[in-house]
């Protein structure tokens, strides 16, 4: 092995470059992972391309945190960890000493970073990691399905504080990559009527596949009433993953009395309640759950290794969702059309 690979370079906004670099050197506890697939996250589109990075990193930086590979290198310390096992990476990297680190909600830290934000990640031939971030992957779960391990947990953490039961509605609103992790969840957690809501048709169908029993197009016909129609009265849980305001609101007049709404979806918008909105929650004495990271004790936590599983046995899916398999090359080119709307893409996944 060269000490050199080629990786993908963000030097500004909009500044992408393909270029040869030197590969990442390890420390005694990190491990050397041959990157094999990498999401592009929708988080990945406003760093490169709209607003820059944020919490300190610095320019020229490697994206990509949602990844999967195989170990070519181990640390001196490092146990348990052989080249050639087959894994994907937890990205969180907490700082271990805040109150919520020592008491093991991880996903809460106030001062973590994530490889692929702060530090270098992996959009590149190979890329550093600390060994107690890593997965092995069972025989049965191939690198392309492994890339999804990550959106696939954050999926998951959301709808676990569902209080979903056996039998139980559940409405997901917003249907890209998370919504569409959060309606299999549904289906694993034992719902027996899922309602999948988006704008797009196309994600609509491609909901159905994935487990949905009805979709309804919120652009097309009045979603409360027809939540309602179809749950005979409110939904059990509503999971909201798309980050609108709009979603939001509809999330609390579409949930039964004493029902359970999750938010997973950022907005970066004000959240402005309507009478009846704030009656709902009053009168229908609902419960309001945020839901953030997937990270719990002990790390990277239950979310991490439930999807390893499932995705093992075929339960939770990823390759319908691949809207674009592209090459390292291509990841500026793509993250301009991405971001500027000229391609209709649903997940798109960097193949190294």
């Amino acid at each position: 092995m060269t000490n050199k690979m080629k990786a993908s370079l963000l030097y500004g906004i909009g500044d992408v470059r393909y270029e040869i670099v030197d590969i990442p050197k390890i420390s005694s506890n990190e491990v050397l992972v041959k990157v094999k697939n990498v999401g592009i996250c929708g988080s990945d589109l406003p760093r490169s391309m709209v607003s820059g990075l944020s919490g300190g990193a610095k320019y020229p930086i490697i994206l990509g945190h949602e990844f999967s590979g195989e170990i070519s290198g181990v640390g001196s310390d490092v146990k348990n960890i052989q080249i050639g096992d087959r894994v994907a990476v937890a990205p969180l990297v907490p700082c271990g000493k805040c109150i919520y680190c020592k008491s093991g909600d991880y996903g809460l830290c106030t001062d973590y970073h994530i490889i692929g934000t702060r530090v270098n990640g992996a959009l590149a031939e190979y890329v550093k990691v600390p060994a107690d971030h890593i997965l092995k992957l069972p025989d049965s779960l191939d690198f392309e399905t492994a890339a999804g391990i990550e959106p696939a947990t954050i999926a998951y953490h959301g709808l676990a504080k569902a209080g979903i039961k056996v039998g139980d509605s559940v409405v997901v609103l917003g249907c890209g990559p998370i919504g569409q992790f959060a309606i299999q969840w549904a289906k694993v957690f034992g719902a027996s009527k899922i309602i999948a809501v988006d704008i797009f048709n196309e994600k609509l169908e491609l909901a159905k596949k994935l487990g949905a029993n009805y979709s309804v197009n919120s652009k097309e016909s009045d979603v409360v009433a027809e939540i309602k129609k179809i749950t005979s009265g409110g939904a059990d849980a509503v999971i909201e993953t798309a980050g609108s305001k709009f979603t939001q609101e509809q999330a609390l007049l579409i949930s039964k009395k004493k029902g359970n709404v999750v938010f997973v979806g950022i907005s970066h918008t004000p959240l402005p309640l309507s009478e009846s909105a704030t009656e709902s929650i009053l009168r229908g004495e609902l419960k309001i759950q945020g839901s953030w990271n997937s990270y719990t004790q002990p790390y990277p936590g239950n979310a991490w290794h439930a999807t390893v599983d499932f995705m093992g046995k075929g339960e939770i899916v990823f390759k319908p969702m691949i809207s674009h398999k592209i090459k390292l090359e291509e990841v500026g080119e793509y993250l301009k059309k991405m971001v500027n709307r000229e391609i209709n893409f649903n997940k798109v996944v960097v193949e190294i």
